[in-house]
């Protein structure tokens, strides 16, 4: 019997929601690793880099809302695999954290920081997105040996 027929319909329908915010997610990741990869120098670069980092924003309020929701991927999770809880939790902590590091961005290009300074913290919120969204694939996979997709 495979794993896959143990998924309910709610789950199934939690990870397809998941996935397309997941996509969200990693396109706005890319789109503000392009906005900071650009000549700090040329016009508008900040103005551009603030832009992006407000949609990141938004994309990572969207995913939390998402998975945390009352049918949302976490949701389900707990419900269905209670020996993951702690995972789940610690999947679920990490929102707060990366959405007040996503302001401290923000902050730090409103506040006119310095290109090098800005680029840094960038990197910092980009890499823990990218773990973020790794320990969300993996705990999916966990519980239903299923891979979640999503880039």
């Amino acid at each position: 019997m495979s794993d896959e027929t143990l998924i309910d319909a709610d789950a199934a329908e939690a990870m397809r929601a998941a996935g397309r915010r997941r996509v969200e997610l990693k396109q706005a990741v890319s789109a503000v690793e392009i906005a900071a990869a650009r000549a700090a120098a040329e016009p508008g670069w900040a103005a551009n880099l603030m832009a992006e980092l407000k949609d990141l924003e938004t994309a990572l309020e969207q995913h939390t809302d998402e998975v945390e929701g009352p049918n949302g991927l976490l949701t389900e999770l707990a419900a269905d695999v209670p020996r993951l809880i702690h995972r789940i939790d610690a999947v679920k902590n990490e929102h707060p954290t990366l959405l007040d590091q996503a302001g401290m961005v923000i902050a730090a290009v409103r506040d006119d920081q310095e290109p090098d300074d800005i680029r840094a913290v960038v990197l910092d919120l980009l890499v823990a997105i990218a773990r973020h969204r790794q320990k969300g694939s993996d705990l999916v996979y966990d519980a239903y040996n299923v891979d979640i997709g999503g880039g």
